[in-house]
């Protein structure tokens, strides 16, 4: 079984990281309330509230090599709660530049005031387990592409 927990253990506190670099300010998960009056978590929140975040780290195809509408779908719900904020800053961060580069020219237009998507890249070693636990998982999820199997990614030995 793919172990993606480590999107939540070392992808997310890098960008969190990242993003308190780029915005001078602290970045935590935190529950938030929605203007419809729910509440949500969300990967990044300013120490003021002020910026809220949800963190992707879909890559830009499946295994086959198609553009998995599942992860457009996937990022598309995250914008619909990022509307759902009142902060001054929302943002949709993409880890990888291949589906940055897909999901903003999908999107042109399409955004609501207010929110961005922005893309922090990761450490090729970072982003290389990423791929090899996405790999992996995508396999996991369909059993059409077991096929493609001995192309996955293999974790580093060092």
């Amino acid at each position: 079984m793919a172990n993606t927990s480590y999107l939540r253990r070392v992808v997310e506190p890098f960008v969190r990281q990242e993003l308190g670099r780029r915005f001078n300010t602290v970045f935590l998960p935190k529950v938030t309330g929605l203007v419809s009056g729910g509440q949500r978590e969300f990967n990044a929140v300013s120490h003021s509230g002020e910026i809220v975040a949800s963190i992707t780290s879909a890559g830009g195809k499946t295994v086959s090599g198609n553009v998995s509408s599942g992860k457009v779908r996937g990022a598309e719900s995250e914008l619909y709660y990022l509307t759902l904020v009142s902060a001054a800053t929302r943002l949709l961060v993409v880890t990888s530049p291949e589906f940055f580069r897909m999901l903003v020219k999908k999107l042109e237009g399409r955004l609501a005031p207010g929110i961005s998507v922005e893309l922090i890249e990761l450490p090729e070693e970072m982003a290389e387990e990423v791929a090899r636990v996405q790999a992996e998982a995508s396999v996991e999820m369909s059993p059409a592409t077991r096929r493609y199997q001995d192309q996955l990614p293999t974790r580093r030995r060092e």
